[in-house]
């Protein structure tokens, strides 16, 4: 019987100790206004840290080592869905791979490199008319044509 008071006090004593440390009911909820501050300024590092490792990518986005200029695709051709001719070059060689969606496999090393322009202009109609749709001229004359 002794030892059932004794239970029953120490839980008496810690049911009165925990109701103590509740606050009466709306005193302890934070709100909104409180933080708003501090979620604004935790977006906004949150997203200067995003800015600065976008700029820093951009900046600094090669890799040392990583072929480092001397690898370049000079051409393309699909011969299929999933496959594609390319002509590479590497270094002052030229090598025609096949490229599949499982495999690279050397086509044929050119003794003789081709020589490619860089700055070809495209000739196709298609991309005079885009051209021209986008050129700011053009719709500065469809304007006066207009009215």
């Amino acid at each position: 019987m002794a030892r059932v008071n004794r239970i029953w006090l120490l839980l008496v004593g810690f049911i009165s100790q925990a109701e103590a440390s509740i606050a009466p009911v709306g005193e302890s909820v934070a709100r909104p206004s409180e933080y708003f501050g501090q979620i604004l300024i935790s977006l906004i590092l949150v997203l200067l840290i995003i800015f600065l490792a976008a700029w820093l990518l951009r900046r600094y986005g090669r890799f040392p080592g990583v072929a480092d200029g001397n690898l370049k695709v000079i051409g393309a051709l699909s011969v299929g869905q999933r496959e594609r001719i390319v002509l590479l070059q590497v270094g002052k060689e030229q090598i025609l791979v096949g490229v599949t969606s499982t495999q690279i496999t050397t086509l044929h090393q050119l003794e003789e490199g081709v020589e490619v322009k860089d700055n070809v202009p495209m000739s196709s109609q298609f991309s005079k008319r885009l051209q021209e749709a986008l050129s700011p001229k053009d719709v500065k004359q469809t304007s006066r044509e207009d009215t």
